[in-house]
């Protein structure tokens, strides 16, 4: 890697990492009033999908100014796909959130969506799926994120962990709206998920997949790849989601799960997916 290459590789991380968690809860510059114990209590309500939704489209944007939109075939073919996967959902889930599927144009091996459910394809990862049904894995491992709203459930507990970090609902209705929403899309973009969130996302994620009538096999095929770009460490959010790996145990319970369903020969084939012919 040259001295450019090495540059833009650090701008990205910065980009990505401004916000991080920690144990605590988000990184945020202290210059917030803090409220007293008797006024916080109303402040860590969970995010509304509204809310949500306000804070994934200004992330959203900031993921598109730092990176290149593709709009050729791989994006329709990632959009039929995505389409594929929100109508096997409920009529609710379908209702409530507002789902966009994007492919960025970057070697990083990752996929992520943003809370309100605007979801991004790297090409890294996308040329290394052999089949749609390991594309749609992925996608509905992530899609999962947004309709349990693991984001807005982790931005709850970081509130009730400390209050020096209470940005709180009330907010959003306070005039500082736009300034908190931009802070909140900055931890959005840098979230963490615990492991039991990654582990909901992939039940969830595998349960839509089937729904939508795709091979279950295919998130076998999706970490058995990641397997061989990280080893055993791996995972499928890459920079974003990197202190959650990949385990033998996460395709051991995908292989239960799949098993769970007695329904292996009423699967359909997998789908071959040829990544260079969509370009």
């Amino acid at each position: 890697m040259n001295k450019q290459e090495l540059e833009m590789h650090e701008s990205r991380r910065r980009f990505l990492r401004r916000a991080a968690w920690t144990g605590a809860g988000l990184i945020i510059a202290p210059t917030l009033l803090v409220p007293q114990p008797a006024e916080a209590g109303g402040l860590f309500s969970q995010p509304s999908p509204a809310d949500q939704k306000k804070v994934g489209d200004q992330a959203a944007k900031e993921v598109l100014q730092k990176y290149k939109e593709i709009f050729d075939g791989r994006a329709k073919h990632f959009d039929v796909l995505g389409q594929r996967l929100v109508a096997a959902l409920s009529p609710e889930e379908r209702k409530t959130w507002n789902y966009r599927f994007h492919v960025l144009d970057s070697k990083e091996v990752n996929a992520f969506a943003l809370p309100g459910g605007d979801m991004f394809m790297f090409t890294g990862l996308y040329e290394k799926l052999n089949t749609d049904d390991a594309l749609a894995a992925v996608t509905g491992h992530e899609m999962t994120h947004v309709r349990k709203q693991h984001w807005a459930k982790a931005y709850a507990k970081a509130q009730q962990r400390d209050t020096l970090l209470a940005l709180g609902l009330a907010i959003f209705h306070a005039g500082q709206g736009a300034q908190t929403i931009a802070q909140l899309a900055d931890s959005a973009i840098s979230n963490k998920f615990s492991r039991g969130e990654e582990d909901e996302a992939d039940a969830g994620g595998l349960q839509n997949m089937v729904d939508a009538g795709y091979n279950p096999q295919g998130m076998i095929q999706l970490f058995q790849e990641l397997q061989k770009v990280s080893g055993n460490g791996g995972s499928i959010g890459g920079d974003f989601l990197s202190d959650h790996p990949l385990t033998s145990a996460r395709i051991d319970h995908t292989k239960q799960r799949i098993a769970a369903l007695k329904r292996e020969s009423d699967f359909p084939a997998l789908t071959p997916l040829d990544y260079n012919s969509l370009k």
